[in-house]
């Protein structure tokens, strides 16, 4: 990477000269037109990107942004990989450095989040798991100067702050209607988040149906065996399914472990989805899976965005649903 240094040596003046003009920021100091535009030339020719740190504490900034995560997702859904990923990316593009600190209860977040946290960074974003207990304490932190943001699974934004997630009921009602559309009318359903069950109740309300009661299984959590667990209750109970509705790609997984290990065959498996379109679903998986998405990126760089307009006291449009997108795989297609 090109230096201040390296490119007061091609042209021949000092490393001052150089931070002055492409800072735009000569002072009392005189320069020839000639030299200075030398000096722009020889910038670009190198490539030259001013530092970030540089850039921030000259405006007053300390250039990073806090990104405060509580994991969120099962083993293998890699969702706290992609958002973090996401917005390390969004942060350096915009000059900030990432301070990445996870926690897991209030108080973590509060020992974490002390007076050396506040000097050190511009911003922070609260990601992952929601915490309601926290929303007071983020009052007090903005109130005494520190912008935040969210970007929490949950119904953080009846408190009146700004969350950028996915839209969960979307999530669940576009694999509902995939089912539907390929002639499923028995869908069976694991129940965990009630906002992913209320897309399945409304894709079949759009078509005049009715789920019926006994489909639906409630799940603890979100894990490949709760999955396995519920379609084995259903088997048990002699009820009859031509498709399950998972509220994670861990449980839909799950489900095909299931048939796969009491021997029933291919042609008898049911149609199947997931949620999160996670490297369980395209790679893990027994059959890959059908899967609407998380969107962890897209609510990570919306968060991006909004806490560098609140730094720089811009306004940002607060989108706070993000629509899912559905990935069709071979779990929802029939197999003879």
């Amino acid at each position: 990477m090109a230096s201040l240094k390296e490119i007061a040596s091609d042209v021949g003046v000092s490393h001052a000269l150089v931070s002055r003009v492409l800072s735009n920021r000569m002072g009392t100091t005189r320069v020839s037109a000639k030299t200075r535009q030398a000096i722009v030339d020889r910038a670009k020719e190198l490539n030259y990107i001013p530092n970030p740190l540089a850039v921030a504490l000259k405006r007053g900034r300390k250039g990073a942004v806090g990104v405060f995560v509580h994991g969120v997702g099962i083993e293998g859904s890699e969702l706290s990989l992609a958002f973090i990923k996401a917005a390390g990316k969004q942060l350096t593009e915009r000059g900030y450095n990432l301070w990445m600190q996870f926690f897991k209860d209030k108080d973590e977040f509060l020992s974490a989040c002390n007076e050396q946290l506040m000097s050190k960074v511009d911003g922070l974003i609260l990601a992952g798991i929601t915490h309601d207990e926290l929303v007071e304490n983020v009052r007090e932190i903005e109130q005494r100067g520190l912008p935040v943001v969210f970007s929490c699974h949950g119904d953080i934004e009846k408190h009146g702050v700004t969350n950028f997630q996915v839209d969960s009921e979307a999530q669940c009602y576009l694999t509902t209607k995939h089912l539907l559309e390929q002639g499923c009318r028995r869908i069976a359903h694991t129940f965990c988040l009630p906002l992913r069950h209320r897309g399945y109740v409304r894709a079949h309300e759009e078509l005049g149906l009715s789920p019926e009661d006994n489909l639906t299984v409630s799940t603890p959590d979100f894990t490949r065996k709760t999955g396995f667990d519920a379609v084995d209750q259903l088997m048990k109970a002699g009820l009859k399914f031509d498709a399950v509705c998972c509220q994670s790609d861990g449980q839909a997984a799950g489900v095909y472990q299931y048939y796969a290990l009491k021997g029933i065959p291919r042609a008898e498996w049911p149609l199947v989805t997931g949620i999160d379109d996670s490297p369980i679903a395209r790679d893990f998986s027994i059959v890959p899976l059908t899967s609407s998405t998380a969107e962890m990126d897209t609510c990570a760089g919306l968060a991006v965005n909004a806490i560098h307009k609140k730094i720089e006291n811009e306004p940002f449009e607060a989108i706070t649903a993000v629509p899912p997108r559905l990935i069709i795989r071979e779990s929802t297609t029939r197999v003879s």
